[in-house]
């Protein structure tokens, strides 16, 4: 009996999106898994993903948590994301100290990869945007600490999204 809850937890920690909707429902649990920081990095941001109920609820559950949570998403495609991730964008505008969006830099355009990396402890990585095949490893360092290398790489060079953040008095 244990051999089979542990394949349970195994199988929950590790596992494989091949759907548009297994990938929004492996973002979902990533995000609701996330404690301290959440780092998004994708050249374009799918509305069928990012501008669903589902995923701007955990990312405001998981901003809610505590002053100290951030998010911080690098697009390369950013008046895309403007125009059809309304519910994102508008989370980015009201939490704009929490949700940090910048565009990818020079050196990293033509990205084509898509990864979400939680605490630095688990990530959400795929390989090809174009293609619907992505892990999610939940409690696994060893893959999430290099992509959020990667990513403080990626945010280093990246810049700030023009029209992301109206002029307020």
């Amino acid at each position: 009996m244990s051999d089979h809850s542990q394949s349970d937890t195994a199988a929950k920690e590790h596992r494989r999106a091949m759907t548009r909707d297994e990938l929004r429902v492996a973002a979902v649990d990533l995000i609701a898994h996330a404690r301290r920081e959440i780092a998004i990095c994708s050249p374009a941001l799918d509305p069928a993903l990012y501008n669903r109920a589902a995923l701007a609820e955990a990312l405001g559950h998981f901003i809610a948590r505590q002053a100290r949570c951030r998010a911080r998403i690098v697009v390369e495609d950013s008046e895309h994301m403007l125009q059809s991730s309304a519910r994102l964008v508008e989370l980015a505008r009201r939490f704009s100290d929490m949700i940090l969006i910048q565009r990818l830099g020079e050196p990293h355009h033509g990205l084509t990869e898509m990864f979400i990396v939680a605490d630095g402890e688990s990530c959400l990585y795929q390989q090809d945007i174009a293609v619907i095949d992505a892990t999610l490893d939940l409690h696994a360092p060893h893959l999430a600490v290099p992509l959020a290398r990667r990513f403080e790489d990626i945010w280093a060079a990246s810049e700030p999204v023009p029209g992301l953040h109206g002029f307020r008095l």
